[in-house]
């Protein structure tokens, strides 16, 4: 097995996470991180919210599967070499129907964040898990029981770190990336799916 598991945690009775670590080899040094970086587009994509047009707080995009949440789709793009190996890594470690990415780039000096949500399982291979590589600035990855609930858990992602979200858990658990004061660098999420 090519990767460390940090831990399994328990969120409630029903619902788990996994957290770990990719191999050394994959987490990019400066001048890999800075090509990824690169990667992102010029402009900020826009979602649907209660009828109105938003811009999101962040850059984002699909590669090799289009990915339809929030009222819209993003058309997916050829995955470039650089990010190539990602998926190719997941497919060997962890789930082989692993076929779409979904990369946002947050700069935190731009005070970029991800608000609570569940993931878009449309178009999705049902119970399949969600995957989420983390690189560069850690930032505090936060969930809360859905639809409502008072109770919060934050986990810090480092230069690294992944997580793995299984179906059930999707549906019953919110996700986050909140914006704080002390990060001002920049961090990419690459986020992979098994789409139908």
């Amino acid at each position: 097995m090519r990767w460390k598991m940090n831990s399994k945690i328990d969120l409630d009775t029903d619902c788990q996470i996994t957290t770990g670590t990719i191999p050394a080899d994959l987490i990019p040094d400066s001048t890999r991180f800075k090509e990824l970086w690169s990667l992102h587009p010029d402009e900020y994509s826009e979602i649907v919210i209660h009828g109105k047009h938003v811009k999101v707080p962040r850059w984002n995009r699909a590669y090799e599967k289009d990915y339809p949440f929030s009222n819209q789709i993003a058309i997916a793009h050829d995955v470039p070499e650089s990010l190539k190996s990602y998926l190719e890594w997941v497919q060997q470690e962890i789930d082989p129907r692993i076929n779409g990415l979904f990369v946002n780039w947050h700069d935190g000096s731009l005070s970029h964040y991800h608000g609570k949500h569940r993931d878009s399982t449309k178009g999705l291979i049902p119970q399949t898990p969600i995957i989420t590589i983390s690189l560069g600035e850690e930032r505090v990855f936060r969930m809360r029981p859905y639809p409502k609930g008072n109770l919060i858990k934050d986990f810090v992602l480092r230069n690294g770190d992944f997580i793995i979200i299984p179906w059930r858990t999707n549906q019953h658990w919110t996700h986050e990336i909140p914006k704080f004061a002390k990060y001002k660098n920049h961090r990419i999420s690459v986020t992979m799916r098994a789409f139908e």
